[in-house]
């Protein structure tokens, strides 16, 4: 491979992962006037798809490597180090969330209620005590979790490779399905449901294929005018059938609609969702490899950066949408507000990302395949 190209396939990851940490934050700002223009609203996946796969491809990049160079026990430290960095990030995020709450509920606003942590403020002793062994993981704070737990299965993956690649797909596959079939997940003892919000024993499908594509398991995708026709006409039936502008004018459409939302699952991580993703995939990199210089723009960087410092982002565009969402309960969503409250979020978690770039001394350096992870 060719540095150009090692160079192109690294800002492709940035730029996408980077493009998901942004619209993750604009979803969770409740009132935010953006969250009609991301891709959920025009499709049946969404930004954590992308960020679920990305992750599964960076970890590859960033793990997979060390079990091959130094060792089994390495690779595992290495694994074990990040998952203990993931909870304390998740603890430290969950804790910001009760404090925003309590902040808002000095100013008259149950803002507890909205995030689901009711439960926290009735009885924090109890609460906390699930929260520490991850058995209670609300709606709004189960993507770190999620990731951990797949993390953390790497070294089973990696140690399966070594007989055959093959065994790690298809013991991700038949996990999956066993989910689809026998409903099971971890027990969240959120108000929302009895299940984790993205079930890990499904979405780590998503994790492992994107680990599986980076660590050369899966064969290349070939240039095929039948994929790339076929990929494009599931994200139009997508648009037309999640998109109310367009639904709601036609009969057929309409039910689409409702056969697609009869049936979707997102916590189990519904068949429909991962072919529009996959679909998605597909469309996106043959754009960019058509149009290289897509990436090369100014406006192509901020999501790289972003998408180089993607714990950093996480955690900042959390905080910042809980904070936002209470901003816009105090002072309203006009469009002054929207324009404030966006542009201190995303200006934010932007400037997140240059700072902690600059104290990992990175800056501007070169994107290299450590620091896609």
């Amino acid at each position: 491979m060719t540095t150009t190209a090692k160079k192109l396939r690294d800002i492709r990851l940035d730029f996408f992962r980077g493009l998901s940490l942004a619209a993750i934050y604009v979803a969770h700002v409740p009132g935010d006037w953006l969250a009609q223009i991301i891709w959920a609203r025009f499709g049946l996946s969404d930004a954590a798809h992308v960020f679920v796969f990305i992750s599964g491809y960076a970890a590859a990049i960033a793990f997979g490597g060390t079990f091959v160079r130094d060792g089994f026990a390495a690779g595992v430290k290495r694994i074990a180090r990040r998952c203990v960095q993931l909870y304390a990030v998740h603890l430290a995020l969950f804790a910001c969330g009760v404090a925003l709450c309590a902040a808002a509920a000095a100013r008259g606003i149950d803002y507890a209620a909205f995030l689901g942590i009711d439960a926290f403020f009735a009885d924090p002793a109890a609460t906390l005590a699930l929260l520490v062994r991850l058995a209670y993981v609300p709606t709004y704070f189960d993507i770190l979790p999620l990731y951990m737990v797949v993390l953390a299965a790497v070294p089973l993956a990696m140690a399966l490779a070594r007989i055959d690649p093959r065994w790690v797909l298809g013991l991700s596959a038949g996990l999956w399905l066993a989910v689809q079939i026998f409903e099971i997940n971890f027990e969240s003892n959120a108000p929302e449901g009895r299940g984790w919000g993205f079930n890990p024993m499904a979405w780590q499908l998503l994790f492992f294929t994107g680990f599986a594509a980076s660590r050369g398991w899966l064969p290349k995708l070939r240039r095929s005018k039948l994929l790339l026709a076929a990929s494009i006409v599931w994200l139009v039936l997508g648009v037309g059938a999640v998109s109310p502008i367009v639904y709601e004018h036609n009969a057929t459409l309409r039910l689409l609609h409702e056969w697609f939302y009869a049936h979707a699952n997102k916590p189990n991580l519904d068949i429909r969702q991962f072919a529009h993703f996959l679909a998605l995939a597909v469309v996106a990199l043959r754009i960019v490899d058509a149009w290289p210089s897509l990436l090369a723009h100014a406006y192509a960087m901020p999501f790289a950066t972003m998408g180089r410092q993607a714990l950093t982002v996480f955690f900042t565009g959390m905080v910042l949408a809980h904070a936002g969402g209470i901003a816009f309960a105090l002072i309203g969503t006009d469009f002054v507000q929207q324009i404030a409250v966006n542009a201190v979020g995303l200006g934010g978690i932007y400037a997140a990302a240059r700072i902690a770039a600059l104290l990992k001394g990175r800056g501007r350096v070169a994107v290299s395949a450590t620091a896609a992870a």
